[in-house]
């Protein structure tokens, strides 16, 4: 079996997700390790996203994604190194704007995603999917800082699941604005969207993936009010895993009616 597109979509999204999430903790008194950590966790999936297309012949090292993708690849010496402030910043940037134009590229060359309109939300939905699944995972990891560094202030934490629960209604909206303006053409077909099966497997992708992880950041919030980290941090697991079922739906979804959901 070859490599598929969406793998590469996947692992682009998942990427972009963990470096905007990065991007809300610059601060953080927690030590260059976590942050080389968290840029390798970024990296692994834009080397896979570089090496699996091109190995199997799905890409070649010309293509316009595979070049933006290697892009966000060489900033990882500034975004996950020791340099902090404006050059940190920079490095950031530029890594998320190889992932981010990755996608676009991905996304363009779409049936469905034909137009401006189509391709503006298209992305969005993409890329705010991989913003839950990084946010979120983020969070965790950071939540586990806590055990190590005892005087850590809970308002690093409580800002990170504040964006996590932001990134969630960004996805639900893009979502249902694709359903509302490509309703029409996801419901045609021998497995119409709003039909029985579409419907459940749009259910998982909103329920699942969507719903039960913003419970779980008021959930969050909550027990960081009484700076329970350890609680937080618990309910955060529980969430990225759901938010990786989510995200896998989603492109299950985007497989079988050609769009992001």
């Amino acid at each position: 079996m070859g490599w598929s597109t969406l793998g590469t979509q996947f692992c682009l999204e998942i990427a972009f997700g963990v470096l905007l999430a990065l991007a809300f903790v610059p601060k953080a008194p927690v030590g260059a390790f976590f942050y080389r950590i968290m840029g390798t966790a970024a990296l692994v999936p834009i080397l896979v996203a570089v090496v699996m297309p091109v190995s199997t012949g799905a890409a070649t090292w010309s293509d316009p994604a595979i070049l933006a993708t290697l892009v966000a690849a060489l900033a990882f010496p500034v975004y996950s190194g020791p340099v902090r402030g404006a050059r940190w910043g920079i490095g950031l940037g530029v890594g998320l704007l190889g992932c981010g134009v990755a996608v676009l590229l991905m996304l363009s060359a779409s049936e469905l995603v034909d137009g401006p309109l189509a391709l503006t939300l298209a992305s969005l939905s993409a890329l705010a999917t991989g913003a839950v699944a990084g946010s979120v995972g983020l969070a965790m990891v950071l939540g586990h800082w806590y055990l190590t560094i005892p005087n850590l202030q809970v308002r690093h934490l409580a800002r990170l699941n504040r964006v996590t629960v932001g990134s969630m209604l960004v996805s639900l909206f893009a979502l249902g604005l694709i359903c509302l303006v490509f309703g029409g053409p996801l419901n045609e077909g021998d497995r119409p969207l709003f039909g029985a099966t579409g419907l459940f497997y749009l259910g998982t992708r909103v329920g699942v993936g969507i719903v039960m992880p913003l419970a779980f950041a008021w959930m969050t919030a909550g027990s960081l009010k009484f700076k329970n980290t350890r609680s937080a941090t618990g309910i955060l697991y529980a969430s990225t895993v759901l938010v990786l079922i989510g995200t896998a739906v989603a492109i299950s979804l985007q497989d079988s009616y050609g769009i992001p959901l």
